[in-house]
């Protein structure tokens, strides 16, 4: 049962809000100078249709939300403050009451790892989103740069077997300015743009070598021991075709747009949790609604 959603992902450092509408979807992938398409969704994808994000403590566009006018939202979110500063002043919106995703079993995905019950949410959704994607014959790692940088990997069952877990190109570089007397703090959007060339002549430059060439060595290693360990082949990071026992590559999160020229085999698909968080509520509407819990009425 497919029907539009306000989804909302309460993250550490951003509010996203997205409206998201039933699509048949096909991606596309520049690699070099060919643009050639990597992915065919066969089942109904959420495509987004509206999009906000904005830093955490600022002011919730609750007009703009309203003026969506979705037939539900779901909620989810690494962060518990900020969830329940939404669910606080959700009566100035003036729609139905949201439905919370808090409990994991509420998400269709299987867990494998020690703790099943401490994985991160987002995580978990992820996941779900990139078993829709990948070919079924293949599992997947999928890297998610936000405030944190997780490497985590699908099993090709669909099982989530757990990844890796560094800090995030913006708290990388506050812990070079906020833990050293005299670095400047580098504003994430200073590494888009020109690629970073070693050796940097100048603090700011050296900052840029580190933060940029220190995030994608970390996860170029990290998929390389996730490979090692399972028994799969090694992805090409430059965009060649991958081996048939290669695992599915997705990039997705904040920091994403800055990372993917190093990847250009990756898949690319910004907030690929928030599409999670729609294919569960499409996917098991009658079970999940029974598993999230319902905000309280403000």
């Amino acid at each position: 049962m497919s029907f539009p959603l306000l989804a909302i992902e309460a993250g550490n450092s951003r509010l996203k809000f997205g409206l998201f509408v039933p699509s048949i979807s096909s991606f596309y992938q520049r690699i070099d100078d060919r643009v050639t398409k990597v992915a065919d969704v066969e089942a109904v994808w959420p495509s987004c249709h509206r999009f906000v994000a904005i830093p955490v403590n600022d002011e919730i566009p609750w007009d703009i939300l309203a003026g969506w006018k979705p037939e539900g939202t779901i909620i989810a979110g690494s962060n518990p403050k900020a969830v329940e500063r939404v669910l606080a002043e959700w009566h100035r919106t003036g729609l139905n009451v949201p439905l919370v995703i808090r409990d994991r079993s509420a998400i269709p995905v299987a867990i494998d790892v020690d703790s099943p019950d401490t994985v991160g949410l987002d995580r978990l959704l992820n996941a779900v989103a990139a078993n829709l994607l990948r070919p079924a014959a293949r599992p997947a790692i999928v890297v998610d740069s936000g405030t944190a940088t997780t490497v985590n990997f699908i099993s090709q069952a669909g099982v989530f077997c757990g990844g890796a877990i560094l800090p995030g190109l913006e708290m990388s570089a506050k812990a070079l300015h906020f833990y050293t007397a005299v670095l400047p703090l580098l504003p994430v959007q200073e590494l888009a743009g020109v690629t970073p060339v070693a050796p940097g002549r100048n603090t700011r430059e050296a900052i840029r070598n580190g933060l940029f060439w220190g995030q994608v060595g970390a996860i170029r290693e990290l998929v390389r021991q996730i490979c090692h360990h399972q028994g799969l082949g090694l992805p090409d990071f430059g965009g060649a075709e991958s081996r048939s026992d290669s695992p599915w590559m997705i990039l997705t999160g904040g920091g994403g747009p800055v990372l993917s020229p190093q990847f250009p085999g990756f898949l690319a698909v910004p907030s690929l949790g928030m599409h999670g968080m729609v294919l569960t509520a499409w996917r098991q509407p009658h079970a999940v609604f029974g598993l999230l819990e319902p905000a309280k009425d403000s």
